[in-house]
């Protein structure tokens, strides 16, 4: 994926270019599905790694106000899926729509997003992972910035890896984050990640589960969410895992369990889900294949892109357009809408499924 500043000017250039009308439905598709992950109002500091995962509610209003006056359509999930396999029959859909999505289920989403989402009258779907609720797992590479920000050095010693990092300045936490979350995600297996980061968490007096206890909804509020006929509540893994990083029996049970204990505690069973991280190593075709076999309406990835009929028969590999932190300004979000920078990430194709 490009760096920022290539994205920023890519979506400047496009925009600027006149060449993202809104009007072209064969560009555009059928529609969009956002993605949020945290929404609050950024912590001051020069060391934030994960910043393009939280949007300012002050952005996600203008968001959904503009979106409120404009062509599109707000659909739930449900309704999305169903606009997008009338399309693939011959129905062409009066307006394209635009689905909200949530993922991890933090608590700044019902206390900043679902009352932008009740005013607007704007249909949400929050996945949620069990393990994430219950503490069976961690947000771990908030975690990782935490301990990361705290440290002026980090030794790390994993199984023959050793290296010291200096930490003085922003540059070099910065690199120390890259170097880790790579090492992390590519190097040692899901459940030896997590058992890294929180042991040198607890080694240096962070409270991995203080966090997420206060950073993720509890069964209560998400019981009290379910009720509201705008919510959707979606699965998400139970531990927050890779998919594709796990062997068969255990992405299945993944897959299975999260909607079985989101239903059991909940009311709810879910019908939707969201692959954790999502990009093609995380998830791919094996794990479309077992989200459609464990009997879910759709699945939705971080891969970027607009929706087009042809997904009617992909409909457990959708993808989405990010409300990125980093790129906070309604003409970047224009431009995504408009199918321009779905074919530019796809080379020219609709469709992103490799």
């Amino acid at each position: 994926m490009p760096g920022q500043l290539t994205t920023r000017l890519m979506l400047e250039a496009a925009y600027f270019s006149g060449g993202t009308s809104l009007t072209n439905h064969k560009l555009r598709g059928l529609g969009s599905i956002l993605m949020l992950h945290r929404v609050a109002r950024a912590e001051p500091g020069a060391f934030a790694p994960n910043a393009h995962l939280s949007v300012d509610p002050v952005f996600l209003e203008e968001v959904l106000a503009y979106l409120s006056g404009s062509i599109f359509k707000f659909a739930s999930m449900d309704e999305a899926v169903s606009m997008v396999r009338s399309a693939a029959e011959g129905e062409k859909p009066v307006r394209p729509f635009v689905a909200v999505t949530l993922d991890d289920g933090y608590r700044d989403n019902l206390e900043n997003a679902v009352p932008l989402f009740r005013k607007y009258r704007v249909p949400y779907t929050i996945y949620v992972a069990p393990g994430l609720v219950d503490g069976r797992a961690t947000l771990w590479w908030e975690d990782l910035e935490r301990l990361i920000a705290a440290r002026q050095t980090l030794y790390f010693d994993w199984n023959g890896t050793r290296r010291e990092f200096p930490l003085a300045t922003p540059r070099e936490k910065q690199e120390a984050f890259a170097a880790l979350l790579h090492y992390l995600t590519h190097e040692v297996s899901e459940h030896e990640q997590r058992r890294i980061v929180g042991g040198m968490c607890a080694l240096h007096g962070i409270d991995c589960d203080a966090h997420r206890a206060g950073s993720i909804m509890n069964w209560a509020e998400l019981r009290e969410l379910a009720k509201d006929p705008l919510c959707t509540l979606g699965a998400h893994t139970i531990g927050h895992y890779a998919l594709a990083r796990l062997p068969e029996k255990e992405a299945i049970g993944e897959l299975e369990q999260s909607r079985d204990l989101i239903a059991l505690e909940t009311g709810r069973r879910p019908d939707h889900f969201a692959y954790p991280y999502g990009y093609p190593a995380a998830a791919g075709e094996r794990e479309f294949a077992l989200a459609a076999r464990c009997g879910f309406a759709s699945a939705v990835t971080t891969r970027h892109g607009v929706v087009y009929p042809e997904h009617a028969g992909h409909s457990t590999a959708l993808p989405r357009i990010s409300l990125n932190g980093n790129f906070q300004k309604l003409r970047y979000l224009r431009t995504m809408l408009s199918g321009v920078t779905t074919r530019l990430a796809n080379k020219g194709r609709k469709l992103n499924l490799d």
